[in-house]
């Protein structure tokens, strides 16, 4: 097989991923498809069904990317998503006197509908393969490093350039680990208001209890509306609900914004991963939450403030474990173990593909021999000591610095595409809670203390002298930074007020700064750009091998899975596909209607009004992760039957090897959703807005 054919010109995905071993076996409902590269003849040969582009354009512009996962619900700018995407939202929004977290929150008319500072959407409009441009960049004989910077400067400039052409937000995609480059056009929605969300008690049913498992019984959706001049967006798209919702074994679609997989990373990084990254995260979170419970107590308002942090806190304990339990099954690991090696073998069998690609996987792992040698920079040099409120002043003082220099040569996250949101971030409005941060603050500068010794320049730089206490209580007391307007005053004129401010915690950043850019661009050269390289390489290998039946890793941007309705076996039982509003209450009161089980009171008094038997989640087989929350489940009609808010626990593994067998997605019924509207909320208008929403020109669609 000659090195020729792997090229990025085989990168048209029309099949499964079929790794070493598996071909024409591999499961039928495994990936995250791209929309420019959906397997069409692999959906009509499992399940007779071809979307035609109409279809998949139809979905991919009804998709909304709300830094998670939502959808187009209506003709005048309906977003339905989950609770818990809304969440830090609606906590914002909530008051000690109007505690919409824990009553939950109506509009009853578009007037009442509040808008929700610094918050943005974005739909995607276009798909564009620029690999050629990006590619023929890169020079050869040019070092890892060297080639980054080339690829990272025409990105920038195929960005640039796409905003000049479009006035549209764009966004290159890498994929394969740097084998294709998709440019991604985004039209973008800046006014966003809640119109509806339950309670909290009722969304997130069985608390962290019932997190990541099922059955499930919650009630985790949420309604916004997208604005523009002052008056609703009227979509291109949007999605038509189906009353009638589906049955089991339906063939479903979600579509959504899954966050990162690591199905491509070689056997190294996951090693890395389970023995360094996974490990040392999970204790510093538990830790944290146990910080953040001690806030809580001191009071109710304290217990308010803190709920929304609680919340994800235990979210992403119960994922890291989940995932770390993934890369600690030895069955598991085998598979991907083996698959590597099949792939190694086929490549030194080969002349041609062993010497262009089969010295990368001993790159990559003496790269990750160099982070295990340097994971106290990881630790405690990757971020702005303190907490996240700190880490507001790093964003101004590196926004001011880093404005100045060429879009490529910036640092991640202050490219000209990124900066309009984080704008929006650093200016919002929202409420900062001093005492609060202030907790959390001492706790990470008592980590750093003890992680790096009193000597060490960085902790010399952030404690002065001071205990961690006396440091944080001196920032958080001196800063003015939870001011809006002074944050607003000092991105003005490019930053220009960062530099003559002596706000303590800007100057805390200027300190720092420094000694962060020297660990951060240690860990770029020696090992994010030889790993990219190196894996740009594995990934051509791959297309010589196996040829064009492939699917990238997840990378944050708008994806393509499909399933069906399916139940699955769970020891020596069965677990249903469907749970009913008969569910609800009888877990409820098996667990004496009490703490993360109890009923909310409309719940307790309308229950004679329900029809018991409406199905409430489900479970489907579609391929998911984490920033799919949201995302719509539609049936082949295209029709809206369900909103994603979960995996069950042995999900999590599929962040690294997918497996279908009892690996589930979870998701809010929509039969659930318009009962709930009609009988316990009393949103009947909203009801009927999803129910009456045609299609442009009104009748059916034609697929």
């Amino acid at each position: 097989m000659k090195v020729l054919k792997a090229t990025a010109v085989c990168l048209v995905a029309g099949l499964m991923l079929v790794l070493p071993g598996t071909i024409g076996t591999a499961r039928a409902d495994e990936g995250m498809w791209p929309y420019n590269h959906v397997p069409v003849a692999r959906l009509q040969e499992s399940y007779g069904f071809s979307p035609t582009k109409a279809w998949l354009d139809h979905l991919m512009t009804a998709s909304v990317d709300i830094h998670a996962s939502a959808a187009f619900v209506s003709p005048d700018g309906l977003i339905l998503t989950n609770h818990h995407v809304a969440l830090s939202s609606v906590q914002r929004l909530s008051t000690p006197e109007h505690n919409y977290v824990q009553s939950g929150f109506l509009a009853a008319t578009r007037d009442e509908e509040i808008p929700i500072p610094g918050s943005s959407i974005k739909v995607l409009v276009s798909i564009e393969d620029v690999t050629d441009r990006i590619a023929g960049a890169v020079q050869p004989g040019l070092s890892a490093v060297a080639a980054q910077q080339a690829r990272d400067n025409e990105i920038a400039a195929v960005e640039a350039e796409g905003r000049e052409q479009t006035d549209l937000q764009c966004q290159v995609v890498t994929l394969f680990g740097g084998a294709r480059f998709d440019l991604y056009r985004y039209r973008e929605y800046t006014d966003i208001r809640l119109v509806c969300v339950p309670e909290l008690q009722a969304a997130f049913f069985g608390g962290d209890w019932d997190n990541f498992c099922y059955p499930r019984f919650a009630l985790d959706f949420a309604f916004l509306r997208a604005y523009a001049d002052g008056k609703p967006v009227h979509p291109a798209s949007w999605l038509q609900v189906d009353p009638n919702g589906i049955s089991d074994g339906d063939l479903i679609f979600v579509s959504g914004n899954p966050g990162r997989t690591e199905r491509l990373k070689t056997v190294a990084a996951l090693d890395y991963r389970r023995d360094v990254v996974y490990p040392e995260r999970l204790a510093r979170l538990e830790h944290q939450r146990e910080v953040l419970d001690g806030y809580a107590a001191r009071g109710p308002e304290q217990k308010r403030r803190a709920r929304t942090y609680d919340f994800f806190m235990g979210n992403s304990i119960k994922r890291t474990q989940g995932e770390l339990n993934g890369l600690r099954n030895p069955a598991l690991m085998q598979k991907k173990t083996s698959r590597e090696q099949a792939l190694r073998d086929a490549v030194a069998a080969d002349q041609d593909l062993a010497e262009a690609y089969g010295s990368a996987w001993e790159r990559i792992a003496a790269a990750y021999d160099w982070a295990r040698a340097h994971d106290l920079d990881r630790r405690f040099r990757s971020e702005m000591p303190g907490s996240r409120f700190c880490g507001t002043a790093l964003q101004l003082v590196r926004y001011q610095s880093e404005i100045t220099k060429p879009d490529g040569e910036r640092l991640p996250g202050y490219h000209e595409a990124e900066l309009p949101s984080m704008l929006r971030r650093l200016q919002s409005p929202a409420p900062v809670y001093k005492d609060m941060e202030e907790v959390l603050t001492t706790d990470a500068f008592q980590r750093l203390l003890d992680g790096l010794g009193a000597g060490d320049p960085l902790v010399q730089a952030t404690l002065q002298g001071r205990t961690p206490a006396a440091a944080a209580a001196f920032y958080l007391e001196g800063t003015r930074l939870d001011d809006a307007a002074v944050r607003r005053g000092l991105v003005a004129g490019e930053g220009r007020g960062v530099l003559e401010s002596t706000d303590p915690l800007i100057e805390l950043a200027r300190r720092v700064d420094p000694l962060l850019r020297a660990a951060e661009k240690a860990f770029r050269e020696n090992l994010e750009a030889v790993e990219d390289e190196a894996e740009t390489q594995i990934a051509k290998a791959r297309f010589a091998v196996y040829g064009d039946r492939l699917y990238p890793d997840a990378t944050g941007t708008l994806r393509l899975a499909y399933g069906r309705v399916a139940g699955y076996p769970f020891a020596t039982s069965l677990v249903p596909p469907f749970t009913t509003f008969y569910g609800l209450y009888d877990r409820a009161y098996s667990f004496g209607d009490q703490g993360d089980f109890a009923l909310t009171p409309r719940e307790s008094e309308r229950r004679d009004s329900l029809d018991l038997v409406c199905p409430l989640d489900f479970v489907c087989t579609a391929d998911i992760t984490g920033g799919n929350s949201g995302s719509p489940v539609v049936n082949r009609d295209g029709r809206l039957v369900g909103v994603v808010f979960d995996g069950n626990a042995t999900s999590h593994a599929n962040q690294f090897v997918y497996d279908e067998t009892d690996a589930r997605s979870v998701c809010v019924d929509v039969r659930a959703i318009l009962q709930a509207l009609t009988k316990l909320y009393d949103a009947q208008a909203l009801a009927d807005e999803l129910l009456r929403a045609e299609p442009p020109g009104g009748g059916e669609h034609t697929w």
